[in-house]
């Protein structure tokens, strides 16, 4: 990747951040600056990738009580359209980016804006409603029960600190997830990786941090730890 389109990537990105995060009190505190900006160059690097939304995170959960017999398990480029995905979207840009000089600001932030554009309204699979699923991926807290300390609501997505530290991926990459009373996770386990199993909805939201292409209700989430 040359240093104008990591520059672009960078710079699209981080325009399109959360504007909210600090609102969240419950959240965990934002990186300093320097930290910030290295993890969008790291998005921007990996977001090209072609396996990006399919790259497993070697894991497997803490319990074993609920088998991935019970449902589809799933890896992100499932919840894309073939030919509309994350890496397409992006390998279709790229070369457009690639003529832009350093001097065609105006061009380049054109380009980025229909990139972005395309990113944001990325179509969802009709083909995933009412399955019974099951996806490994990070969290990005919405509501929190102060009481007991656990996540009452959040956002499945597939690469950590997804509009905490870094910007959010396409809708559909990010799934509104709403666990059971007793089947979800403490405050503490949110930076590690997780696996939900429910029953998925093809429905748009708009979220206080992202928009988002599908929602899971009454959910089982487990903590997850590194596989052997």
């Amino acid at each position: 990747m040359n240093k104008r389109l990591l520059s672009l990537l960078v710079l699209g990105l981080a325009l399109n951040a959360c504007s909210d995060s600090k609102e969240q009190a419950s959240h965990p505190p934002q990186n300093p600056v320097p930290a910030q900006q290295a993890a969008l160059i790291q998005t921007a690097i990996a977001i090209t990738n072609t396996n990006t939304a399919a790259n497993p995170i070697q894991t497997e959960p803490v319990s074993q009580a609920h088998s991935s017999s019970e449902y589809e398990v799933l890896d992100w480029e499932s919840l894309e359209l073939p030919g509309k995905g994350l890496a397409d979207i992006m390998r279709k840009y790229q070369p457009l980016l690639d003529k832009i000089s350093d001097e065609e600001v105006e061009a380049g932030d054109k380009l980025m804006d229909q990139m972005q554009n395309e990113l944001n309204t990325a179509p969802t699979n009709p083909a995933l409603n009412g399955k019974r699923i099951q996806l490994k991926g990070f969290v990005s807290p919405l509501e929190v029960d102060e009481q007991h300390g656990s996540v009452k609501e959040f956002l499945l997505v597939p690469y950590f600190g997804a509009c905490i530290h870094v910007p959010p991926p396409p809708v559909n990459q990010t799934i509104l997830v709403r666990p059971q009373a007793d089947k979800s996770i403490h405050m503490e386990q949110i930076y590690e990786p997780v696996n939900v199993s429910g029953v998925i909805s093809v429905e748009a939201a708009q979220t206080k941090l992202a928009p988002v292409g599908y929602q899971i209700s009454e959910a089982i989430v487990e903590p997850l730890k590194p596989a052997d």
